[in-house]
């Protein structure tokens, strides 16, 4: 036996220690690899969660936009039609007034 320790693998053929840590030193540049993906993924992630919630706050808004002008034209409708009823009002005899309440 040499002066460096064998350590057998699974299918049963010895492996040296530093075969071993050669393995565990590509292992962990391998999680530094992964960790580095994971770290732009979560970036990605939250990104897009941001693009969502904007989005969602546009649609929110432009949904706001159409119910304020619906709601001034109605407005506006409703405004013509009491000038008319008024001018209406004015322009009757006051027994006419009278008999229609």
């Amino acid at each position: 036996m040499t002066a460096q320790r064998f350590i057998y693998t699974t299918d049963g053929g010895p492996r040296t220690a530093s075969a071993l840590k050669e393995k565990l030193e590509l292992l962990q540049a391998e999680i530094g690899k992964l960790e580095a993906l994971v770290v732009g993924r979560q970036t990605e992630f939250q990104a897009a969660a941001e693009r969502n919630q904007a989005e969602r706050l546009m649609a929110d808004l432009l949904r706001m936009t159409a119910d304020l002008m619906s709601a001034r034209d109605t407005a506006a409708r409703l405004e013509d039609e009491l000038t008319t009823l008024r001018s209406w009002r004015s322009e009757r005899p006051w027994w006419w007034r009278m008999l229609a309440g």
